[in-house]
C-alpha cells in the first residue's frame, strides 16, 4: 500500500523546515515592524535643568536652563516657558532660545521662595511633552509654590495612546503575515 504524496509532504523534514522558515519570517517582519515603530513613540524628556530641580540658590538668576533628551523644535510658538514666584508673578521675560538639546529662558525681577517653571516644548517627533519643576531662592521658609502652576493642562506623565496603537497595528500586522505565509501550499518539487 502505498502512502499519498501529498501526506508526505505535510509530514516530511522539508515540511518542517517550510514551517519553521515561515515562522523565523514572520518574527523578522514583527521585530523589523517593532524597530521602525519604536523611534515614532520615543519623546524627548527633560533630563537636567540650571538651576536643579529642587535646588535653593542664593539669587534669583538671569537665565534658566532645560536640557533635554533630544533636540527642541524651535518653531515659533512650539516652546512655552513660564516661570512663576510664590505669588504666581511671572519673571520670564522675552522669548526662550535654543542650542541643540539646551532651552534657555531669560528672567527678570526679584524673587524670594519658591519659584516654579511651567514648560511646554514640542519633541523632535513632534509631540508636545510639558511638565513643571521648581528651585528655591534664599531660604525663606513657611513660603508656598504657585498655586496654578501645581497642575499644568497637559502634564509630561499624560497617557498617550500612540503607544498601544502602534503596538495593536505591529501585532495585527505581524499575525496577518505569519497566516498568510502558513497557508501557501508547499510546492509540488517538496
Amino acid at each position: 500500500m502505498s502512502v499519498p504524496s501529498s501526506r508526505i509532504n505535510s509530514h516530511g523534514p522539508h515540511a518542517r523546515r517550510r514551517r519553521h522558515g515561515i515562522l523565523a519570517l514572520g518574527a523578522l517582519v514583527v521585530a523589523l515592524l517593532t524597530g521602525i515603530a519604536a523611534p515614532a513613540y520615543a519623546h524627548d524628556e527633560l533630563i537636567g535643568s540650571d538651576p536643579a530641580i529642587d535646588s535653593t540658590v542664593t539669587a534669583l538668576p538671569d537665565t534658566i536652563t532645560m536640557t533635554f533628551s533630544g533636540i527642541i523644535l524651535a518653531d515659533a510658538g512650539a516652546t512655552e516657558i513660564d516661570v512663576l514666584d510664590a505669588s504666581c508673578a511671572s519673571l520670564a521675560t522675552g522669548n526662550p532660545s535654543f542650542d541643540g538639546t539646551r532651552v534657555q529662558q531669560e528672567l527678570t525681577g526679584d524673587a524670594t521662595g519658591p519659584v516654579t517653571v511651567v514648560w511646554r516644548v514640542v519633541s523632535s517627533d513632534g509631540h508636545p511633552v510639558s511638565g513643571t519643576w521648581s528651585f528655591s531662592v534664599g531660604n525663606e521658609p513657611g513660603q508656598t509654590p504657585c498655586a496654578e502652576a501645581a497642575n499644568p493642562s497637559s502634564p509630561a506623565s499624560a497617557f498617550d495612546p500612540t503607544l498601544l496603537i502602534v503596538v495593536g497595528a505591529v501585532l495585527v500586522v505581524g499575525v496577518v503575515v505569519v497566516v498568510l505565509l502558513a497557508r501557501r501550499r508547499p510546492s509540488s518539487e517538496d
